[in-house]
């Protein structure tokens, strides 16, 4: 295939660069989409491939990031031997190939690529970084690639050479492209490059110091885009952390905005590849489904059940498939746990129905979240008329503030605003907050916690920052006190959890109220 196919159809460029780092504009939006398109059209066709549905967006989205320059760092995870290294090596080759030549079609977006396509390829050793260097290798040397090179319109030659321990690379003469590869363990020593794209590949057992001082910079003066892949460990490395990170991000991510996370389980991938399907059945025999090696491996679950205080397996068991969010609920009272924006977190109000007429033989009641409220305003008049705007959707018996900082003058004023339920500044003192989040544990170990489960409701917002948060949240011990607080990496924040445990403690010493449920009124 000539540049022809990529040719063909494209958009018109425009007479402006646009600002990447803010957002392209509609007619930009449009020039991309249909150029990473054909992109991914001339990847599976120079490789001799075809890529899986789920293999798809990834391969677009790592295009993307390198035509429009956005300095992304993406994450992929992902069970192994599904194809995740291919995508890679597939889309590296293809491009060291296309983008030179097309620079001069679309100098305003490729003229950073006229004079080659540069790419780093690592890993901890030597060996993992050579699986996807190999590929990369073979791809560009195959009889099919040799076809594309020949043809006059490309006319080039891929050469490949280093020594053992120092690295390798492989070039095309012609476009000046490169590939090199090397490790990243913290005793390498990597020389300083310039790259436009890096793929560090088992990055859950990469050193964060090298990414961060050796890599990273390698990829400034062209604001290239990094890749990390590999699969869940037992410990929170930096790939761990950074794929949390671009979890937050997605949950907060408005229409429109570019994914920077992928991932897929053998589920996923065996629906699409009957043979990858035969592997995992031996595998189950071998090690065992339930084995960690199995659940890390084939299922992308990180075994950290230490320190965490829920695991996502102990989560999803929580949630109700049949439920959606209830925006408004008269039938019964409820209480309310509010915690009240700080800094740079969000105010976030949670609803809680309680079924207060068939507690369990240790007196724990049923505890379902109808629905909750998160709050960016930092007006403080509007914040107050927002929560009661919420609150009066519901049958409130009690609502719970934290009182720390600025919680207790919000509870006074909540309280003049709404006289006709109880309004309560809740300490946050150690013991107070060891109460609560006992409570919480104890709920959620006897499965009386219920949370909205169903489709609809998983497509929110709201619903995406609880979960990340809930498996977020870290246990702490301290003295005789069981603490739980958001992990000190970026973006991560515990107001939902917090607004969670604030309302459910309000049911711990409580005077029941004279409420008659017959039957659970959502299986009504």
């Amino acid at each position: 295939m000539s540049t022809d196919i990529l040719e063909q159809d494209v958009l018109t460029e425009y007479d402006y660069v646009p600002d990447i780092e803010i957002e392209l504009d509609e007619a930009s939006t449009e020039f991309v989409a249909e150029l990473c398109t054909k992109l991914v059209a001339f990847t599976e066709e120079f490789c001799a491939v075809e890529f899986f549905p789920y293999q798809v967006p990834i391969a677009y989205r790592f295009i993307e990031s390198v035509v429009i320059g956005d300095g992304e760092e993406l994450t992929l995870i992902a069970t192994r031997q599904s194809g995740k290294s291919e995508v890679l090596s597939n889309v590296i080759a293809s491009m060291m190939v296309i983008l030179p030549k097309l620079a001069k079609v679309y100098p305003l977006w490729l003229s950073k690529f006229s004079k080659g396509f540069w790419c780093g390829v690592f890993a901890p050793t030597e060996d993992q970084a050579d699986t996807v260097f190999s590929r990369i290798v073979s791809r560009l040397t195959s009889d099919h690639a040799m076809s594309f090179l020949l043809d006059p319109e490309i006319d080039d030659k891929a050469t490949s050479g280093g020594a053992r321990g120092k690295g390798k690379i492989v070039t095309l003469k012609n476009a000046g492209s490169l590939c090199r590869m090397q490790t990243c363990n913290p005793k390498a020593k990597i020389e300083s490059k310039t790259y436009h794209f890096a793929v560090v590949d088992e990055a859950q057992g990469a050193d964060e110091f090298v990414i961060a001082k050796s890599i990273k910079p390698m990829l400034a003066f062209n604001n290239g885009t990094i890749v990390l892949t590999g699969t869940a460990t037992r410990t929170k490395s930096y790939f761990y952390k950074m794929i949390q990170y671009n979890k937050r991000r997605e949950a907060n991510k408005v229409r429109g905005q570019r994914t920077p996370h992928f991932e897929y389980d053998w589920r996923v991938a065996a629906k699409y590849n009957s043979n990858y399907g035969k592997f995992i059945s031996k595998e189950k025999v071998r090690i065992g489904e339930d084995s960690d090696e199995f659940q890390m491996s084939y299922c992308n679950k990180w075994i950290l059940e230490k320190g965490m205080f829920v695991t996502e397996e102990r989560l999803e068991r929580l949630y109700d498939v049949s439920m959606p969010m209830v925006p408004e609920w008269w039938r019964t009272p409820i209480v309310m746990g509010i915690d009240v924006a700080r800094t740079t977190d969000s105010t976030v109000a949670t609803a809680v129905w309680v079924d207060w007429d068939h507690p369990d033989g240790l007196g724990f009641f049923e505890h379902r979240i109808l629905n909750w409220l998160e709050i960016h305003d930092t007006d403080w008049e509007a914040q107050y008329f927002k929560i009661v705007d919420f609150v009066r959707n519901y049958d409130v018996l009690r609502v719970g503030i934290d009182a720390q900082g600025v919680g207790g003058a919000v509870a006074e004023r909540l309280a003049l605003l709404l006289p006709d339920m109880e309004v309560l500044a809740l300490s946050s003192d150690a013991k107070a907050q060891n109460e609560r989040w006992v409570h919480l544990t104890e709920l959620i170990q006897r499965n009386q916690l219920i949370v909205p489960g169903h489709s609809k409701a998983r497509r929110t917002r709201r619903w995406k920052k609880f979960n990340q948060q809930m498996l977020d949240l870290e246990r702490i011990n301290r003295g005789p006190y069981l603490l739980a607080e958001a992990p000190d990496e970026r973006g991560a924040f515990d107001d939902y959890p917090d607004s969670l445990a604030l309302a459910c403690t309000l049911t711990v010493h409580d005077i029941m109220p004279t409420v008659t449920v017959a039957e659970n009124p959502f299986f009504n």
